[in-house]
């Protein structure tokens, strides 16, 4: 249990920094702050640590100074020190970008709140990767989400329900998805605003069937822009549906392997193998840009697992590869089970940036989320000229989000950086049976 006190309403951050150090599950701490202007100190546990802050900051940055103070005591405390230093937020990019804003070296910066210069240096190139992006108040991302799967993974903590179970829910969904997408559609040129890329994910888009595709593909009307579909499992995939999405213009398919070894596939759930994959893949490349996800520290992998579905994804050399970090999310089956934690994840991690970028792969987005093995991230990579768009602006928040379906989360960029966000009911029941009434609050939001 945590017993955490600070003379600046802070709490909730700094208790995102003791979480690092400690399992508040199983172990009693005791921390007091104090950061007023006359001798700043922390006390963990009894012992006493004197602290520097200089001046006072606008609040946010003043909040990350303290932030990286405790980060340092706490350090110095436990022995412990963790790559990313201070920062827990989603995104360190966008402190990335402030920084260089303000005239300051983007790595002395990070580095200055504890972060590695490994990690430091990565961010610069993401952001060097960026350049040619920037934030627009009347650029948007539509993106549709379709909640059904064939299987469950065992990391997943996304609401999804099992496609083979739900045919009949599925139609349904179907029907109102496609209003929800026309409605959308007329909001955007009232209000316009200029649709830049299409993104329909999940869950697995391609769980629903030819027709029920063709149906919510024939409700999007923008040609010529990127247009990504989720196809992550190979299972779901026929000829067919790849001919749907061609004849429909998506430039761009997600094929998403995880791993190639047919033991962690069947261990984490999944109902291919690492031959389907490649069989997809072969019947795709050339029709469309691919993109593969890959993920470190998955059940029971070693880093010689790892190493051998690194290979085998630059082997087949899609356009973008991202290589997720194991994230322990609550609602997943690994979280509730308690399984077992695959060491040697950072070392995945490092490994996947130096085959990649000697391969000519570069990185060019990167996030974070909670719980994540090691603390680490999750970097997108790319072959050059051939970025994911939808991948920068919608994680740099660079562009407003029209996001339709059950559980999506559109997002309204404003003036001054200000984002306001609304959310549709995750129950794709409750989604069905509320339709009018939350169809008519995003319009509104919109416009």
């Amino acid at each position: 249990m945590l017993k955490l006190s600070s003379d600046y309403l802070i709490e909730n951050e700094l208790s995102e920094v003791v979480r690092l150090f400690f399992d508040l599950d199983n172990t009693d701490v005791s921390i007091d702050c104090f950061f007023g202007d006359s001798a700043p100190y922390i006390v963990v546990n009894g012992e006493f640590y004197h602290i520097n802050l200089i001046g006072r900051p606008n609040e946010k940055k003043f909040s990350r100074l303290c932030k990286s103070e405790l980060y340092r005591v706490l350090s110095a405390y436990t022995g412990k020190t963790f790559s990313w230093g201070a920062l827990t937020g989603v995104r360190p990019t966008k402190l990335g970008y402030e920084i260089a804003a303000s005239g300051e070296d983007i790595v002395d910066g990070l580095m200055a709140y504890g972060v590695s210069k490994q990690k430091a240096r990565l961010v610069m190139s993401v952001i060097n990767s960026q350049k040619g992006f920037s934030k627009s108040l009347k650029k948007i991302n539509f993106y549709v989400h379709i909640p059904f799967c064939t299987t469950r993974c065992n990391y997943c903590s996304f609401v999804s329900l099992p496609a083979g179970k739900n045919q009949k829910l599925i139609e349904e969904y179907v029907q109102y998805l496609v209003k929800e997408i026309e409605c959308g559609v007329k909001t955007l040129m009232d209000g316009g605003y200029e649709v830049d890329s299409i993104y329909i994910g999940g869950g697995t888009p391609t769980a629903l069937n030819e027709e029920q595709l063709s149906a919510v593909l024939d409700a999007i009307p923008y040609n010529n822009i990127e247009y990504t579909v989720e196809a992550g499992r190979p299972d779901t995939i026929t000829k067919d549906k790849l001919d749907i999405m061609l004849n429909h213009g998506v430039t761009r398919i997600s094929i998403n392997p995880q791993s190639f070894s047919d033991k962690t596939l069947a261990a984490i759930g999944r109902a291919h193998t690492a031959d389907d994959i490649v069989n997809i893949y072969r019947m795709a490349q050339g029709r469309f840009d691919i993109n593969m996800d890959l993920i470190a520290g998955l059940t029971g992998e070693t880093i010689q697992d790892f190493e051998h579905t690194l290979n085998k994804a630059i082997e087949l050399r899609p356009e973008n590869i991202t290589v997720h970090t194991l994230a322990r999310k609550n609602g997943s089956i690994i979280k509730v089970e308690n399984q077992a934690i695959t060491t040697g994840t950072s070392e995945m991690v490092d490994l996947a940036y130096k085959l990649l970028t000697e391969n000519g792969y570069e990185p060019y987005y990167l996030y974070r989320q909670k719980n994540m093995l090691d603390n680490l991230e999750n970097i997108g990579y790319t072959l050059p000229g051939k970025i994911c768009a939808n991948n920068i602006t919608t994680m740099e928040e660079f562009y407003s989000v029209f996001a339709c379906g059950a559980g999506a989360i559109s997002k309204r960029l404003l003036d001054g950086g200000r984002i306001e966000r609304h959310a549709n009911l995750r129950d794709v029941k409750l989604y069905i049976e509320q339709f009018d009434e939350r169809l008519a609050k995003k319009t509104k939001f919109f416009l």
